[in-house]
């Protein structure tokens, strides 16, 4: 035995060279009961008629230990040296005489200083159970498990360790006492917070988004949601996860949040030619001019005015003002204004406000304000004949939100249901007359919309949006109807193709994030609309399922998130796509 240590000894010595003159003569097992030969021999690398490396022959030997002791054979051992070395040290056999021992359970799982759940509740959660086999990657995942339960439990920074795992030879079989120690701490109570990165955007705006209670008391979930709200904001580039430090010299804590400004004011505009056709039109311009600031003043109020040419007789002015907490409140206010020529047949003229009541982080009621305005134009060669008319109108909005992520988000579902009632009242209701036209009629307009989001593997996002809404009045108008085409509801059609009182939409995404706003996109859409008899103009009843799918891309620039994609229809060829290019709206 002593003449075999010192061989070895001078093999790791001098092991460059001489380890490769060794071969290995034989390996053989025995005194083996719950692990056959074949099972040992599949952990060891070391074979037979195979050089040997003193390294790899110590891990199988490892190897060997780890995996029996896995198996509760906490006292397996050689009983010999396994390696024997011819004596012109040319060839070696190894010889693994196994004692296995007792197959050792756990046998009491003891925990201290538990307060916030009982030693019940505890290894109710546990995989590893009392007289199971201790399996160390078992009791990796409980401790973890439980650590999850305390976070939920508002104490993120609860501790525990393993204390000790010690063989208790009292009974009649041996087995494992398990002695788990937990400190829970206390909530952590913020007696201080840090902004870092506004160079912009006020404190304050920072500060309500993080919504302490009145104990300034903060857990895991609580210091997600801070981050997210953050995010939600939509005028950083980048929110650090918050963290919570230690007060030097004293006895009280700090939160610390850092944020990254991006680019908030933005103005851009598009121009387009359309060339003349000879003896029918000449050429014109179209184009959008886009300006928008989301963080006015540094307050997050948000200002947006836009100018859109869709054609020649088609042209939209677009303007939007968003206050948010008005009276330190949680209440967010939205004015909108728009004006649109629709080819020379009228302007429509909308005045909206809403107003958003924050319930919760993620379910908003909105009540909503209406006016709008139709001005028939006063060309009489005009196919189409509107009425002089406004409406007044009144509604609610409700917002229920879980997504986790607003710009690209790989879980949760967006909700959204509004109603509006209003009285639409005709001025020229007795020039009209002998067309059926009345002074007044009710119209009602509501929808509900559903996006759910999930994932398969990283980066890779899929959507299904639903959609159902109807307008319902006496007497519906051009201006009164849902506008399919474009980007709107189903994708593959010119912009407003078609009109519809009650539209029933699906959209289905397949989205790959390649930035933190960007992501390249394919898309199947697909729908039915209805359109009524229109008696006045003889426009006939219309209705049909349509689809359209593509592909496309949203990029994050520094003009802010702008979307293109390439749509066909079920009737368009490959090369008769339409090529949607635009901005996309951060209100």
């Amino acid at each position: 035995m002593t003449r075999h240590l010192i061989i070895i000894i001078f093999l790791l010595i001098y092991s460059g060279d001489l380890f490769s003159q060794i071969n290995v003569e034989s390996v053989t097992v025995t005194g083996n009961e719950y692990l056959t030969r074949t099972e040992i021999f599949n952990m060891m690398i070391t074979a037979r008629n195979s050089p040997l490396s003193m390294d790899q022959y110590l891990l199988d030997l490892k190897t060997i230990r780890d995996r029996y002791k896995s198996l509760g054979f906490l006292f397996m051992k050689f009983e010999k040296d396994p390696l024997n070395i011819s004596e012109d040290s040319s060839s070696a056999d190894i010889e693994l005489v196994i004692s296995e021992g007792e197959r050792i359970k756990v046998g009491e799982i003891n925990i201290s200083g538990n307060k916030s759940f009982s030693r019940e509740k505890i290894l109710s959660g546990f995989e590893t159970k009392e007289g199971d086999v201790l399996n160390d990657a078992e009791l990796n995942r409980d401790i973890v498990s439980l650590l999850k339960s305390y976070e939920k439990a508002g104490l993120p920074f609860a501790k525990i360790i393993v204390k000790d795992i010690s063989v208790n030879k009292s009974g009649e079989t041996d087995n494992l006492n398990i002695d788990i120690s937990i400190d829970e701490n206390t909530r952590i109570t913020i007696d201080q917070v840090r902004i870092k990165g506004n160079e912009t955007t006020k404190d304050y705006v920072i500060a309500r988004e993080l919504d302490l209670d009145e104990n300034k008391i903060v857990d895991t979930e609580s210091l997600l949601q801070i981050k997210e709200k953050l995010d939600r904001l939509n005028i950083f580039e980048y929110v650090a996860d918050p963290k919570v430090y230690s007060i030097k010299g004293k006895d009280e804590s700090g939160l610390l949040i850092e944020v990254r400004e991006g680019n908030t004011n933005t103005f851009d505009g598009i121009l387009g030619y359309v060339p003349p056709v000879e003896g029918v039109s000449d050429g014109y311009l179209t184009g959008l001019v886009n300006v928008s600031f989301r963080n006015l003043f540094g307050t997050a109020r948000k200002v947006e005015a836009k100018y859109l040419q869709e054609v020649r007789e088609t042209q939209e002015l677009a303007f939007r003002y968003f206050e948010p907490y008005f009276f330190d409140l949680p209440l967010n206010l939205n004015l909108g204004f728009l004006q649109r020529l629709q080819d020379s047949t009228y302007t429509k003229r909308n005045l909206d406000l809403k107003g958003d009541l924050l319930f919760s982080r993620k379910f908003t009621v909105s009540l909503v304000g209406g006016y709008e305005r139709v001005i028939p134009s006063d060309i009489e060669t005009s196919n189409i004949i509107v009425a002089d008319s406004r409406i007044l109108s009144s509604g609610v909005e409700l917002v229920y939100d879980s997504r986790d992520n607003i710009f690209i988000p790989s879980k949760g579902f967006l909700y959204k249901s509004f109603y509006s009632f209003g009285n639409k009242r005709i001025f020229n209701a007795a020039e009209l007359q002998n067309l059926g036209f009345n002074d007044n009629y009710s119209i009602q307009r509501y929808f509900v919309d559903l996006e759910f989001y999930y994932t398969f593997f990283q980066r890779q996002t899929t959507l299904l949006k639903l959609f159902g809404g109807e307008v319902r009045s006496d007497r519906l108008e051009d201006s009164d109807y849902f506008r399919i085409g474009g980007t709107r509801f189903i994708r593959g059609y010119r912009n407003e193709q078609f009109l519809a009182s009650r539209i029933a939409s699906q959209n289905f995404e397949l989205r790959y994030a390649v930035s933190r706003k960007g992501f390249l996109f394919g898309f199947f859409d697909a729908g039915y609309y209805f359109r009524p008899f229109d008696q006045i103009n003889n426009y006939p009843e219309q209705s049909g399922f349509l689809y359209g799918y593509g592909v496309g891309i949203r990029l994050e620039t520094g003009l802010g998130l702008i979307g293109v994609s390439y749509a066909l229809n079920k009737e368009s060829s490959f090369l008769d796509g339409l090529i949607n290019f635009g901005l996309i709206n951060d209100f």
